[in-house]
């Protein structure tokens, strides 16, 4: 049975459930193949050179401008299994850099990864990488890819999302679990589980899980309402927020404030300013 199917069928699984069924069961969509132009043994001496000797000649010729070629080498690396590789062409193509925008190959690489979650050891380059290829194919099956035939499957985004905030101890993983927590219509039960999750994440200096509890401290949702603390902590998560949130966390930063009383806004400051 598909991961995301069972899921869908049991709504009310804990996130400690779901990362077993993750850990249980793989992905649907078969591991995508590439071909390319690179042919390691005009460039090589050994029939399999190693991962360290591919990515160095990738960065050679990125470095003389050849980034045609270079880009072959990562293709070729990737087929090869190299983690690194994949999830710098799932960046490439996700952001559009140095390539165009393709988001269903940028999928495509980001599986390479998550398919094979169970091989990545703690204290390795690839322990990091994978939690964070996990999160990205998240987002693309949370919104799914119109132009790829991938729809939207929040079930399975949830798993992956979850495997990476609980297994990977993922910053970004935990935070995406978390606000799918806080989600309306979850239970008290997902929601205590979700406030966890965005504090993990808070400690790690994750900007986002900070606007999100601050929100929830001042509406008093899921914790002790704490007006002055909320504010303080929707403040700082503004200052500190990268530019692909800060426009959301500055606008609820805002609207806290202005719906706050004089006394709290002046105590919220004063915090500020100590």
């Amino acid at each position: 049975m598909q991961i995301f199917e069972y899921a869908r069928l049991n709504k009310n699984l804990l996130p400690a459930t779901l990362v077993a069924l993750a850990l249980t069961f793989g992905a649907a969509i078969a591991t995508a193949q590439y071909a390319h132009a690179f042919d390691p043994k005009l460039v090589f001496k050994e029939e399999k050179p190693s991962a360290k000797n591919i990515i160095r000649l990738y960065l050679e010729k990125k470095k003389k401008g050849e980034d045609k070629e270079a880009y072959d080498v990562l293709k070729y690396a990737a087929d090869q299994g190299n983690p690194t590789a994949q999830w710098k062409l799932g960046r490439m193509n996700e952001l559009g850099d140095g390539v165009e925008r393709n988001p269903i190959e940028a999928f495509n690489f980001y599986k390479m990864i998550a398919d094979r979650y169970g091989e990545a050891r703690p204290g390795r380059p690839e322990w990091r990488i994978t939690g964070k290829a996990m999160v990205a194919l998240g987002h693309y099956y949370k919104e799914g890819i119109a132009s790829g035939g991938v729809p939207p499957n929040p079930e399975e985004a949830r798993v992956i999302f979850t495997t990476s905030a609980m297994y990977f101890r993922d910053a970004d993983g935990q935070f995406e679990l978390g606000k799918m927590l806080l989600e309306s219509g979850n239970g008290p039960e997902e929601a205590r589980q979700g406030i966890r999750m965005l504090n993990l994440s808070r400690q790690k200096g994750h900007a986002g899980s900070e606007a999100l509890l601050g929100k929830a401290l001042v509406d008093g949702d899921y914790l002790l309402q704490d007006v002055v603390r909320g504010l303080v902590m929707l403040s700082k998560a503004t200052r500190n927020a990268p530019p692909e949130m800060r426009q959301w966390i500055e606008a609820m930063q805002q609207e806290a404030f202005s719906l706050a009383n004089e006394d709290q806004r002046r105590d919220a400051i004063a915090k500020l300013q100590e």
